[in-house]
């Protein structure tokens, strides 16, 4: 029996799915994801302790360590090993091409039988849950965040340089802090304030202050989890979370609009695929401004996806090496597996 695995290895976790040559689901593995030793990595870089060129080495290596063995983890779980995997396709956030792609293909490859291994950015994941139309761009906010175009031939352009509140995790550190001044120095009173202890897991609003050193550090929490908080407010019209929403929210559609203007894709029809964990639970939030930035793109077709971005790595793992039999997963084995996302309103 053939098997191909599917992985989406992101920075808050990472999802590795398996099926067989019919096109069954037969398993599916969570682990942790990157900033898990990231954090740490960065403080040393911050410290002056390691230079950027030892931080990428030592990244790279820790990266590539932690896939292995969630790969070795998912497949023991179904009494397989990577000499079983038929093709893998491993989406992971923090590929963008050159050496770090070039070295997880590599060592992958290593480890299998075979040399049917693609390792790609993962917004390839996230749209290939969303659709198989060409051409195609895709935003996908978790920790991180990219908008990537996808060509007639499945070549891609990243516009990541050109957005300006770069990630979820960065919306929900403003918002944090301002949560936060808000509460100790009477700033402009917001709904935001009542999730600050539960959110920083303190007693009070001045542990939960110091818990972010003062607000000289981005890193100290999951900032990407204040998120959902600020989805809430923003529903029942606290300003501030408006605000701090619509400002993310119309950087996305410059961004979105400076790419097809790059591209010459005015007169396309473009399917937009909104994916990622920012669009989870209340997405809808930040899908509407985005939207409401978009009047003026006609051709501009935005949707969540149906799936989760490790569905749509499985997938491409079939159809990149041109395999006959495609997922036929049933409605149960979806269910099963948690890859319906939930897209609210």
């Amino acid at each position: 029996m053939k098997y191909f695995v599917g992985a989406d290895c992101g920075g808050t976790k990472s999802e590795i799915l398996i099926g067989d040559e019919t096109g069954k689901l037969t398993g599916k593995y969570i682990g942790a994801g990157y900033l898990e030793f990231a954090t740490d990595l960065h403080a040393k870089l911050q410290t002056g302790s390691i230079d950027a060129e030892k931080f990428n080495s030592e990244f790279i290596s820790k990266y590539l360590e932690q896939t292995i063995k969630h790969l070795d983890d998912a497949l023991a779980q179904s009494n397989l090993g990577l000499s079983d995997v038929h093709a893998l396709f491993a989406s992971m956030a923090a590929i963008n091409g050159g050496d770090m792609q070039m070295n997880f293909e590599k060592d992958l490859r290593g480890k299998m039988s075979n040399q049917n291994v693609s390792v790609r950015n993962d917004m390839y994941g996230a749209w290939r849950a969303g659709t198989d139309k060409y051409p195609s761009g895709v935003i996908a906010i978790g920790t991180g965040t990219n908008i990537m175009f996808f060509d007639e031939n499945g070549s891609s352009t990243s516009v990541e340089g050109k957005i300006k509140y770069q990630a979820a995790r960065a919306l929900g550190f403003r918002a944090f802090m301002h949560a936060c001044y808000s509460a100790i120095d009477l700033l402009e009173p917001t709904i935001l304030t009542e999730h600050i202890c539960e959110f920083a897991k303190t007693e009070t609003l001045e542990e939960a202050f110091a818990k972010t050193n003062y607000g000289s550090d981005i890193n100290s929490l999951p900032y990407h989890q204040f998120v959902p908080y600020v989805y809430g407010a923003a529903e029942k019209n606290d300003r501030v979370a408006e605000d701090f929403v619509n400002q993310t929210g119309r950087g996305f559609a410059e961004c979105i609009c400076a790419g097809i203007e790059d591209l010459g894709w005015k007169d396309k029809e473009i399917p937009l695929v909104l994916n990622g964990g920012a669009f989870k639970g209340k997405g809808y939030v930040m899908e509407k401004a985005i939207k409401d930035c978009l009047v003026g793109c006609p051709n501009l077709i935005l949707f969540q996806a149906e799936h989760e971005p490790v569905y749509g790595a499985l997938m491409l793992a079939y159809e990149s090496y041109n395999y006959g039999t495609a997922i036929q997963a049933t409605d149960e084995e979806i269910a099963k597996f948690g890859l319906k996302r939930k897209i609210g309103q």
